[in-house]
């Protein structure tokens, strides 16, 4: 199987690749677990995420966001925080981020702690990103 991918990789038009990359977000393995080398489009991936989207714990105190998404392989974790209406596209506000990080979503308020806030990503209201829609 691995030379018949060396042989299609290799009649993929240029930048097609690329796309493939992004589409399947910049895997770092291959399903066997194979390591993929990191290509020019996972590094300025890497860039542009890091100031479109960052952590809940990352916030500032009283930095507006929307939620981005949630990543959890823990089902308790994503019911709970589904629970608090922390949904992708809800504008969060970060309150208070010691010692638990408190949060307003809706006209609700809730107090997490870090290990619950570092799996929620938030788009943040002065992003790249938001500038440029």
């Amino acid at each position: 199987m691995h030379p018949l991918s060396c042989q299609f990789e290799h009649l993929l038009h240029e930048g097609i690749e690329e796309n493939i990359c992004i589409l399947l977000g910049h895997p770092k393995t291959c399903p066997h677990g194979k390591p993929i080398p990191e290509g020019e489009c996972c590094r300025m991936s890497r860039e542009t995420i890091g100031r479109v989207i960052s952590l809940l714990a990352n916030l500032k105190v009283n930095q507006k966001g929307k939620v981005a998404y949630i990543h959890t392989k823990d089902h308790k974790k994503l019911q709970k925080l589904m629970a608090m209406n922390i949904l992708p596209g809800m504008e969060i506000t970060l309150i208070q981020n010691f010692p638990s990080y408190v949060f307003q979503i809706g006209q609700s308020q809730f107090a997490i702690d870090k290990e619950l806030a570092e799996n929620i990503f938030v788009r943040s209201k002065n992003s790249v990103y938001n500038i440029r829609k």
